[in-house]
Order: structure tokens, then sequence, then C-alpha cells
């Protein structure tokens, strides 16, 4: 595939402003959100977030010959064309995709057409839909829109860990470790891909979530509709994914009343008794309901589809395909967890490109063991429940380990949608209790 496209003067031309443009914005940003514990972590930050996002396209444009970046940038490219053409066209489109006209309904020589499985596959339209945007403001600048994006996700990572040490008193090196620097994170979650989407919405959801549960950032009527709109979004990104964010959010909220018994100890353990009662019994509705059948079909053809599509390459690991129920969905719940927050490993067979995952797959095998063998373990995971962004981070953790294990197969793409729930898995992991927090 020729991608010299790519690397013409016309690029060049419009990066340049957009990366000054950019730089002023950073500086508004760390004035804004600044910590003296994390400032000096700022813009290595961002350069170590943009790099990963200019590695990841080169890797892709130019030594992979090309993949679904290749087809994301050419959707969005033919959205960008279409608005230049028929802006009403294009407004029509993102609102609403009428598949049952044909792909000739907007689009035309004039504003070239997407590719097919991206336009047909609703996920993946969605974003090309959301990168277009990116598109039309840069011009059409492939690299432009990789630094635009690139910057979007730093951002919102670099607010929400400047609140987390703030206000949840986080070690200081748990929070830049978890969304400055994990390099699987910054590599496939910083460029133009559906998972720098995805993750970007999921880190805003939450950034705004605790500002308005918890942080007190005003505008809460306002903040509410922006929370909807997020999840819609993320809905259409990646199903689970809105799913794996409400469910511990609703948790965290009802936990965050629990506060207002802390003087009356009886009437608390009564109140968790029953939230948790509340929690069980809603898991069992849900799981038992006609979506989650849906979900578990749905999940299953894609498991099965990574499984015996002869296009879908790469080292495999085996998972059940004959899943047929709930129960026996939750009876996979060890095993998918633990591949997708432990695997690749040294001993799979999955060639030198996994290098960096496996290292990180061995440094969270040593951290968790070193918190399960802690003594004082049963008092950290006591902490961690108690406290709402980590009760919320540990059931995030879970079902997204959950559902990347289970769907995945290929190790290439496990990698990649296990990315989003590293960072809060090194947050737990940071949790220790020490004996002084009970000091009076």
């Amino acid at each position: 595939m020729d991608n010299s496209a790519f690397l013409t003067g016309y690029e060049f031309l419009i990066v340049t402003p957009y990366l000054i443009l950019v730089l002023f914005c950073l500086r508004l940003v760390k004035q804004r959100h600044s910590d003296e514990s994390l400032n000096r972590y700022f813009y290595p930050g961002f350069f170590f977030k943009l790099s990963f996002a200019v590695l990841f396209a080169v890797l892709y444009l130019f030594f992979l010959g090309g993949g679904d970046i290749n087809a994301y940038w050419d959707g969005a490219s033919s959205l960008a064309d279409l608005f230049y053409t028929n802006p009403e066209g294009y407004v029509q489109e993102l609102w609403q995709t009428h598949r049952e006209y044909g792909i000739n309904y907007h689009f035309n020589s004039d504003t070239g057409y997407p590719p097919g499985w991206i336009w047909r596959e609703e996920e993946a339209w969605t974003a090309a839909k959301i990168i277009s945007i990116f598109s039309i403001l840069t011009f059409k600048s492939f690299w432009a829109t990789t630094l635009l994006i690139s910057c979007a996700t730093f951002v919102v990572s670099w607010a929400l860990a400047v609140q987390l040490v703030r206000h949840e008193n986080m070690h200081m090196v748990a929070c830049v470790i978890a969304f400055l620097f994990i390099p699987s994170v910054a590599f496939w979650c910083s460029g133009i891909s559906k998972d720098s989407l995805t993750y970007f919405l999921t880190l805003l959801f939450i950034y705004q979530a605790f500002l308005w549960i918890k942080w007190g950032g005003g505008k809460r009527i306002l903040r509410g509709f922006g929370l909807i709109f997020i999840l819609v979004l993320l809905y259409n990104l990646r199903h689970f994914l809105a799913f794996a964010i409400f469910v511990p959010f609703v948790l965290a909220v009802l936990s965050r009343y629990a506060s207002r018994f802390s003087g009356r100890p009886l009437l608390l353990w009564v109140y968790r008794f029953f939230l948790y009662a509340i929690f069980i019994g809603s898991v069992y509705v849900v799981i038992s309901s006609d979506q989650t059948q849906d979900l578990i079909n749905e999940a299953n053809i894609t498991k099965q589809d990574f499984s015996n599509n002869p296009i879908y390459t790469g080292a495999k690991y085996e998972m059940p395909t004959n899943v047929s129920s709930p129960i026996q969905l939750l009876g996979l719940f060890p095993r998918s967890f633990l591949i997708a927050m432990f695997r690749p490993t040294f001993l799979d067979p999955v060639g030198p490109s996994f290098v960096i995952n496996q290292l990180e797959s061995l440094l969270f095998i040593f951290l968790t063991l070193r918190f399960l063998f802690s003594p004082w373990v049963i008092r950290s995971i006591s902490s961690i429940i108690r406290n709402e962004f980590l009760l919320f981070s540990i059931i995030f953790i879970f079902f997204v380990g959950f559902m990347s294990g289970y769907t995945s197969i290929l190790f290439g793409v496990l990698v990649r949608i296990r990315a989003i729930a590293l960072p809060f898995l090194v947050l737990v992991l940071f949790q220790k209790f020490k004996p002084q927090d009970t000091t009076p």
C-alpha cells in the first residue's frame, strides 16, 4: 500500500501551526490544572503520548502496510469531503446513517467512498464520524489530526491525575505512571483509532462524574446532560464499555451516601448490607435479561469470528465458544480476567512485537503478588471499598478485563482492548494500607 501521501509538504505546512497552537493551549491547561508535585511531568507526559501516537502511525503506515488506521482515516476523509460539498448531508450522516438506502445515499465520486466494512459496522463508523470532526478542523491533515487526538487524551489524563492527587490523596507516583507513562496505553490510545476515542471518552466521563458527585465542580445539571451524551457515544463505540462505566458509577454514587452514616456504625452497616444486597440482586436481574443474552450472542459471534476467520492472523489463546447462558459466562470470569490482565507473558509464543506487553504483564503480576501478600492486604482491600473512586476502579477493571479476555482470542486484539483498564489497575495495586492510617 502506497502511503506516500502522508509525507507531503502540505502535511508539514498544516501540522506546524497546529503544533504551536497546541503548545500554547497546553500552557493554559497547565496553569488551570496545576499541582506542585506533578508539574514537572507535564511536558514529558505530553511528548511521551505524542511520540507513541506517531510511532503507532509510522509503524502501521510504513512498516506493516496499513491497517485499521487507514480505514478510519479514509472514512473520516470521505465524511470531511461530504462536509465540504454537502454540509446538510454531513450533519444528517452524523445524526443517523441510513444503511437501507445504500452507501450512495450521501457518498459519490466527489466525496469519495468510505471503506465498506467501516461504513457497515456501527461502532467503527461512529469512530470515523468522530475522527472526521478532527479532520475538518485540520483541513484533512493526518498528522495534525494525530496531534489533536493525542493532545486531547493527554489533557483529560492530566486533569484526572491532578484531581486524584488533590482530592483523593492518591500516590503521586501511581498517578504519574497510570495516566502518563504506560507504554501500551500511550501506543494504542493516543492516535487515530477507536481505542483512543474510547479511552478519551472514558476518562472524560470519569473526570466529569466525580466532579459532579464528589469533587465539587458545579454546573450539576449541565454536567449531568454531558455525562449522558458521553455515555451514549461510548455505547455506540463499544457497547460493553457503557455498562462497564455505568454500573460502577451508580455503585460509587450509592457508596458516597454512606459517608452520611459515618458517625453511626450500626446504620452504616445496615446501609452497606442493603447496598450490596441490591447490587447482587441487580446483577442477577441484569444477567438474566434479554439484553444481556443479546450481548452474550454478540460476544460469541465476535469471538468465533476472531477464532475461525482466516483474515485474522496472529498469536491466539483458547477460550470456550459454546457459552449460551449468563451463569456459564460467569463461570468463565476468572479465566477471562486473568488472561486479560496478566497475559501475554514470556511463556506465550507471541513474537518480538509483544515484548513491551510481556514486560507490562510481568510487572502487573509482580505488583499483584506484592499487594496480595502484603501483611495489610485485608485492610488495604477495606480501604479500597470505602473509597468511591477506587471502588469504581476495581469494578471497572473487572468488567473490562472479563469482556476483553472473553472476546478477544487474538493477543493483538487483547492488548488493545485491555489498555483502557491498565491505569486503574495501577492505582488499585499501589493502594497500600499503612499502620499509621489508623492513628487518631
